[in-house]
């Protein structure tokens, strides 16, 4: 029987889709922030442990990085969730194509017009996302999103610098890391786990195995054999998917401003994918 081989594009929307879990679950539950990005990151983390091949890591600067972006990031969006609406919260981390395509730019001192076009594009979805927040609530909730553009920007880099041959292992000691960072810096938030009852202890598992934990291992996997940028492009499709099922789930649609956005976010997407096969 033949193994089926993904592609590096597939394995990283496959990631995308797994993430997309977290905007309806994490506005369900309401157990304290610090709580869920620490206890989210411990279940994947033992739950992905036994992927974890010690030498076939690289131990370096680029491994420190991806830990510490990664732990900075799921925290400003679990931070970000509560305080603005779910396409911000989960848009804003793509921000990181620009981030990225600076950083190519600067490598390889040329300026790619054609690749620059789907960039732009996406990024003007992005800035009318910023523009739709309506009062202090929602206008600290896109700040705190838009780090998410650099952390996740740093993240991406740093999986492709450090996973080698084991970028499931990588994710595991990632979120193993971010559960130990949580545990130290907010241990009575993570005390509070005592007091989760039955539904949020599912939601919580479903948030660690199947959200964090395959959602992360598909990505790293899938950025081995795709550039930083093209699957931070591929991975927009979170922001498409996200707000669906928190509108399907839970009722809560976005306003006008934030569709326009949305719109033209995907039409750089796409854009993007048009371009890339010609």
């Amino acid at each position: 029987m033949k193994k089926i081989k993904l592609s590096g594009g597939m394995l990283v929307f496959l990631g995308a889709l797994f993430w997309s879990l977290n905007s309806p679950i994490v506005k369900f539950l309401t157990v304290d922030q610090m709580l869920t990005t620490g206890m989210r990151a411990l279940i994947a983390g033992i739950t992905l442990s036994p992927f974890i091949r010690v030498k076939q890591l690289k131990w370096n600067w680029w491994m420190l990085l991806y830990l510490c972006s990664y732990t900075a990031l799921c925290l400003c969006i679990v931070m970000s969730l509560s305080r603005t609406s779910a396409p911000i919260a989960i848009g804003m981390q793509y921000t990181a194509i620009v981030w990225l395509f600076l950083v190519n730019f600067v490598k390889s001192k040329k300026f790619d017009k054609i690749g620059f076009i789907p960039v732009a594009v996406i990024m003007l979805g992005v800035v009318i996302f910023m523009c739709s927040g309506t009062d202090a609530t929602s206008n600290e909730g896109n700040m705190i999103a838009l780090m998410e553009g650099v952390f996740f920007a740093f993240m991406t880099v740093g999986s492709k610098k450090s996973a080698n041959g084991n970028p499931v292992g990588l994710t595991a000691v990632a979120n193993l890391f971010t559960g130990i960072v949580m545990c130290i810096f907010f241990p009575k938030s993570m005390l509070t786990a005592f007091d989760m009852n039955g539904i949020e202890w599912t939601m919580m598992l479903i948030l660690g195995v199947i959200q964090i934990g395959g959602g992360y291992a598909f990505y790293n996997m899938g950025v081995q054999k795709v550039s930083p940028q093209k699957a931070s492009v591929i991975a927009l499709w979170e922001m498409i998917l996200g707000p669906l099922w928190v509108a399907l789930f839970l009722g809560e649609y976005p306003s006008m401003l934030v569709l326009v956005g949305f719109v033209i976010v995907i039409a750089g997407i796409f854009l993007d994918a048009k371009l890339a096969k010609e």
